[in-house]
């Protein structure tokens, strides 16, 4: 996996808003996020400015830096409970050719 520039992790700002992004570009945008605090300026900001005047159109309370931090952590939770799942069945899939394998050379010996 490669990390992004901050151009490119600029430019997935409104996807991860707007929560169309795929999981993996997921995980790379909040990798970048970990190590840049310009970049998680420029989020912070974007997210205000998107999330706050469509609250203030609602006439909704908010407290978006708050909302944007629960976000991030849910996002990260989320990948994190996403990349277990998958290491197990990698695990189940090579339990499963071991057991084949041994099937088949006790049929075949």
């Amino acid at each position: 996996m490669t990390e992004f520039t901050c151009k490119q992790e600029q430019k997935l700002i409104l996807p991860f808003i707007k929560d169309t992004m795929d999981d993996g570009t997921k995980r790379l945008f909040l990798s970048h996020l970990e190590h840049c605090d310009s970049c998680l300026e420029e989020l912070s900001i974007q997210f205000l400015v998107t999330t706050g005047m469509q609250r203030l159109e609602n006439g909704d309370a908010f407290d978006l830096n708050r909302e944007l931090g629960e976000r991030i952590a849910t996002e990260r939770k989320h990948l994190h409970m996403l990349g277990s799942v998958e290491s197990a069945l990698v695990g189940l899939e090579a339990i499963s050719l071991l057991l084949s394998l041994l099937i088949f050379l006790i049929v075949v010996i």
